[in-house]
C-alpha cells in the first residue's frame, strides 16, 4: 500500500517492519538558514541544515566536521589580501586551495 501524492509513509524509527501512517512532512527549504554575528553557524553538514552567516560576516571553521560555531565580523580596516587569507583560514580543505590562488594572483 502507497501513500497518496504529497504524503509521506513515516514509520516509527528503529522498528522493522512496522506498519506506517501516511503524513505530509515539512521539509525544511533548500536555502541555507541566515545568522547574524555572534549567532551558530553550521556549514559542514547537509546543505538541508547548514546556517550560513549574513552578509559581511564569516563562519570561523568548527573544530570537527558538523559541529557549529559563531558568526564573526571582518575588520573593514583589512586589505583585499588579508581578507582573502582570513577567509583561507576558515574555509574548508578543498577550498584552501582555490583561496590560496586567488590571494597569488592579487597585486
Amino acid at each position: 500500500v502507497h501513500c497518496e501524492e504529497g504524503l509521506d509513509c513515516v514509520t516509527p524509527p528503529n522498528i522493522l517492519s512496522a506498519f506506517g501512517i501516511c503524513s505530509k512532512v515539512e521539509t525544511k527549504p533548500a536555502q541555507p538558514s541566515l545568522a547574524g554575528e555572534g549567532q551558530e553557524c553550521k556549514t559542514t553538514v547537509s546543505p538541508n541544515y547548514q546556517v550560513h552567516c549574513e552578509e559581511g560576516l564569516i563562519c570561523s571553521a568548527p573544530l570537527r566536521p558538523g559541529t557549529p560555531d559563531v558568526c564573526t565580523r571582518l575588520a573593514a580596516s583589512l586589505s583585499s589580501s588579508e581578507v582573502v587569507a582570513e577567509l583561507a583560514s576558515v574555509a574548508t580543505p578543498s577550498l584552501r586551495g582555490s583561496a590560496s590562488a586567488a590571494q597569488d594572483k592579487q597585486p
